[in-house]
């Protein structure tokens, strides 16, 4: 007969399954239909549990939220400032720096496309949101001190942080669909903040 602890132990198994099917079926969920389309019936009937299992181990939208994000961005593509360096041309840098912004955003594309619209009624949702944007601009501005090596203008930094976003990403994609004439875009773009900064010197 099992031990009271080998049923404890196969007890906390089984939830942690369950918890793990759960945020599964959200992070899909979310990505299909936002995080306010998706309801806790939609989540229970994916997972293959109750509804009030669901209930149970996330009471709300908001507490689902953190769980989902760490579960997609522990599987997104990386940023390594050296690998962006790696190039010996700053257009090099600039390519580096666009395909790895880039690339990260055509795989949060999924669920970023909702963010807009949810986070204002989702407080854990804008804080994912603006966790990602801080740490994209803390990335520009790290790659201006290190590629460029000079300071740059308050509006060349803050026009470089636009041309870098997720909108414009959004947008560049809508316009030229192929990846390769989108960054080929934000280098030229970018290339040409710079450029006219060092001419009004």
């Amino acid at each position: 007969m099992p031990t009271r602890s080998y049923r404890n132990a196969l007890r906390k198994q089984a939830e942690s399954e369950t918890i793990k099917r759960i945020i599964e079926a959200t992070v899909q969920l979310h990505a299909e239909k936002g995080a306010l389309g998706t309801s806790h019936a939609d989540i229970a009937h994916r997972a293959g549990v109750s509804i009030p299992t669901v209930y149970k181990h996330f009471p709300n939208r908001n507490t689902l939220i953190p769980a989902c994000s760490g579960m997609v961005a522990a599987a997104a593509p990386g940023i390594e400032m050296d690998a962006i360096l790696s190039a010996p041309s700053l257009t090099g840098k600039l390519s580096h720096l666009v395909e790895a912004v880039y690339t990260r955003y055509e795989y949060f594309h999924p669920w970023s496309r909702w963010t807009a619209a949810d986070a204002a009624a989702l407080p854990e949702l804008a804080k994912v949101a603006e966790y990602g944007r801080t740490r994209v601009e803390g990335l520009v501005r790290d790659f201006i001190d290190k590629a460029v090596e000079r300071e740059m203008p308050p509006e060349v930094t803050a026009m470089a942080l636009v041309v870098l976003d997720y909108p414009s990403w959004n947008r560049l994609t809508t316009l030229l669909k192929q990846s390769e004439l989108v960054n080929q875009a934000a280098v030229h773009a970018l290339q040409l903040l710079i450029s006219s900064s060092q001419e009004s010197e």
